[in-house]
């Protein structure tokens, strides 16, 4: 939309969308979000590395402190996940459900974006019921012979839905503001929606090679001890929670560009409705109860009017009354005549 010569210069980065202050509050309901998400990869990144120092830990009241940090973060992990969970929801219902308002582009862009978010939504639904259906049907479903227990590849199986998850979320992130933001920030959100599921690959790698090693000493017993083992179960698990960890580093990508997208609109806005509505305030200002100035000095309504032999002036207003005359008949206001009191 945009702003017409006669009215001044074109507005800045004023996208091809119609931008309402609805979709500012928008975007600035996916900045919390993102901030949810850098919280719960901050957690993540915690729990995994604290995994794995428990598991190379040679004393024991060092593992002892790894330990307890490891309980409060994975408390965190979860309080944070369902806080985030619910404010996703509520950012995909209150701004992206129904965007043709917002135009064509917006709106094919925003159904992507939805479109990814549900993706992931059941990407984790899935693992969650993979991994109980693992549990119940026992190794034998998917490990011939049987002698490798189930519970082996349940971490394998979380990190892989994880790393789909995060990159449907990177995606989902990619294209809520793509008609929206900066064009030179494009290149950034490529970047990031890249980076997330490349990263998540490592870890997935890291569990994949673990669970390897721990699949071929089950099947082919040796020498080892039982703190190798742990060693080795520790570090997998501790792999488990690289790809959300990782993903920190795309979402502190896309906070900037959000930020960036949501100063763009605001001062797009600002400057439109500066230049081509002159006084009109800026939708954000809007306050139906804004208080009514005060009037200017006037007449008082209840002072009489100018009386003469013959008639007078109401004072209010100056229109002509009769001496007899208790209101104006132009205004209303009292004339200051007592009524005849009757005998």
């Amino acid at each position: 939309m945009a702003v017409p010569a006669s009215v001044g210069p074109p507005v800045p980065y004023w996208p091809s969308v119609i931008v309402k202050p609805e979709t500012i509050r928008g975007i600035g309901t996916y900045y919390v979000n993102l901030i949810l998400d850098i919280i719960f990869g901050a957690f993540a990144l915690i729990v995994g590395l604290s995994a794995v120092f428990v598991a190379t830990a040679s004393d024991p009241i060092t593992a002892i402190g790894i330990t307890a940090a490891l309980g409060a973060a994975s408390c965190g992990l979860i309080i944070v996940f369902i806080i985030n969970f619910i404010m996703s929801l509520m950012s995909v219902v209150r701004m992206h459900h129904g965007a043709d308002e917002y135009g064509p582009e917006h709106s094919a862009n925003a159904q992507r974006g939805v479109l990814f978010k549900w993706i992931g939504t059941s990407l984790s639904t899935m693992a969650a019921i993979l991994v109980v259906y693992l549990l119940i049907a026992g190794s034998t479903a998917f490990v011939f012979g049987g002698s490798v227990p189930t519970i082996v590849y349940v971490p394998l199986l979380i990190t892989a839905f994880w790393t789909s998850g995060v990159s449907a979320k990177a995606q989902m992130y990619r294209f809520f503001v793509r008609s929206l933001q900066p064009p030179e920030t494009r290149r950034w959100s490529d970047l990031a929606s890249a980076l997330i599921p490349a990263l998540g690959i490592i870890g997935l790698v890291v569990v994949g090679y673990f669970t390897v090693r721990i699949v071929d000493l089950i099947s082919h017993p040796g020498p080892v001890t039982a703190q190798e083992a742990s060693r080795l179960s520790g570090l997998m698990i501790g792999g488990v929670f690289l790809p959300p960890g990782f993903a920190l580093v795309g979402y502190l990508i896309f906070l900037i560009v959000y930020g960036r997208t949501r100063q763009r609109l605001s001062e797009g806005l600002n400057r439109l409705y500066g230049t081509a509505f002159g006084s009109i305030p800026v939708p954000g200002a809007w306050n139906p109860f804004t208080a009514v100035p005060p009037p200017g000095a006037t007449t008082p309504v209840s002072s009489p009017a100018l009386q003469g032999s013959g008639g007078g002036f109401c004072g209010q207003c100056g229109h002509p009354l009769p001496a007899s005359a208790l209101f104006c008949v132009n205004c209303g206001a009292r004339t200051g005549v007592s009524p005849p009191v009757p005998p």
